[in-house]
């Protein structure tokens, strides 16, 4: 049902936006503003009956293009602008992903310094503008590969034998049927969708790992058909205290990646 799309194209960049922003000197303030989507705030579903985790799942199998259309995917390049939540800083952002797990990320700030962040689908690592190499470790990396994944059907067969639906919350102006669910052993994930629509305007992974916690928040808003599917074209990311938005300006499915654009630098310790 490919329903990280979205978290993928937000959150892979969030540790490179804010790791490197002092080095984009005077970003630029003339990017068009976007607006944020609002919190979200309980409300009481107890007088209306809940639908399945199986009924949820169908309705946005069909909305969304139907499972024919999605396997027709094998790569896929985002283009976009992100901006920080207080809306100091913009960049440009392209991203280049290939089934089953890779993903490749350039990030272009105003004044010229470009970014790369890497997954190979094992590890994943940021390339600095000096030519150096970063490697992303811990529950960020584990965060990274879970968002890698190109086309993420397991999920869905999940969902519909381990899945429970919660209730309902109010996610900013949508009000959305919760599911959770844990596609891993450490993992617990929450997909919230839109009661009338029937499509995700929030999806929520939490790995636990000991006594800690490592949470990623992305809500998704401003649904359009690109190739027969359906996909988000707004974006605000919240993972570790650091929030954006990301609007994307540009989809297209099954352009040309190479894989040699993600493999480590020559520079990169083995």
């Amino acid at each position: 049902m490919n329903r990280r799309l979205a978290s993928l194209a937000a959150s892979a960049v969030v540790g490179v936006f804010f790791a490197v922003h002092s080095a984009a000197q005077n970003p630029s303030p003339a990017a068009p503003p976007v607006t944020p989507v609002s919190s979200v705030t309980k409300v009481d579903a107890s007088a209306t009956p809940l639908p399945s985790t199986k009924d949820l799942l169908e309705k946005f199998e069909m909305v969304s293009g139907g499972r024919g259309v999605w396997a027709g995917f094998t790569t896929r390049y985002l283009k976009g602008i992100y901006q920080t939540e207080d809306a100091s800083g913009f960049a440009a952002i392209e991203i280049f992903s290939k089934s089953p797990n890779k993903t490749l990320f350039k990030i272009t700030f105003s004044n010229g310094v470009v970014l790369r962040e890497v997954c190979d689908g094992r590890t994943a690592w940021i390339e600095d503008p000096s030519g150096g190499t970063h490697f992303i470790t811990g529950a960020a990396l584990e965060s990274r590969i879970l968002q890698s994944d190109f086309n993420d059907r397991s999920d869905a067969l999940l969902m519909a034998v381990t899945g429970k639906v919660l209730g309902t919350e109010k996610v900013g102006a949508h009000t959305a049927y919760v599911v959770e669910f844990s596609p891993q052993k450490k993992l617990t994930s929450r997909i919230y969708f839109d009661t009338q629509s029937g499509f995700p305007v929030r999806t929520d992974d939490t790995l636990h790992n000991g006594d800690s916690e490592y949470k990623v928040e992305t809500y998704l808003d401003d649904y359009r058909a690109v190739d027969g599917a359906y996909f988000a074209f707004r974006m605000r990311h919240v993972e570790k205290g650091n929030v954006f938005t990301l609007r994307l300006t540009q989809i297209k499915n099954n352009v040309a990646v190479d894989d040699a654009m993600f493999l480590k630098p020559a520079s990169a310790r083995k």
